[in-house]
């Protein structure tokens, strides 16, 4: 792939992140892990707290590629249920809910409990992330894009 400033090749560049589990669940020591959570690619409990894993994309300006951050978040036990009941039906319909990120993001600062507004996708997508804080940067960079240099400083 070529800057976009200087047109020089930068090489190849990852176009998404993903996390295997919230932040707070791989902090546990192994012992406790197992103890307190149920976990498998895409659903998280954590004692008695629910997690869905997404993605949230951030276009990338003058391609037509987005950067997808895979990222937990924490939702209502409600919401974590429904999911679970309906997850082999397409959910894009389905009224979108809130919840919280459960991963620090680098590159962005206080990306933990960011309330994202959650939308569900159909039976083979996994559920997309919008950032709603308007002051945050993830906010302003999932509206209006970031370079493609900015997009392959994420995967170093």
């Amino acid at each position: 792939m070529k800057c976009g400033c200087c047109g020089k090749y930068i090489g190849d560049i990852s176009f998404d992140k993903s996390y295997k589990m919230p932040d707070e669940v791989w902090a546990l020591p192994e012992a406790e892990k197992n103890n307190r959570t149920q976990i498998d690619s895409d659903l998280c409990r954590l004692d008695e707290r629910y997690f869905l894993r997404g993605v949230a994309y951030i276009p990338v300006i003058d391609s037509e590629k987005s950067y997808g951050w895979g990222v937990w978040v924490e939702v209502s036990e409600q919401n974590f249920f429904e999911y679970v009941d309906n997850y082999e039906n397409d959910n894009s319909s389905r009224p979108s809910f809130l919840g919280v990120v459960a991963n620090k993001i680098p590159s962005y600062e206080n990306t933990l409990s960011l309330t994202v507004q959650v939308q569900l996708g159909n039976e083979t997508q996994r559920p997309t992330f919008t950032f709603i804080d308007k002051e945050h940067l993830l906010t302003q960079e999932q509206v209006n894009g970031v370079s493609i240099e900015k997009a392959h400083s994420f995967s170093n």
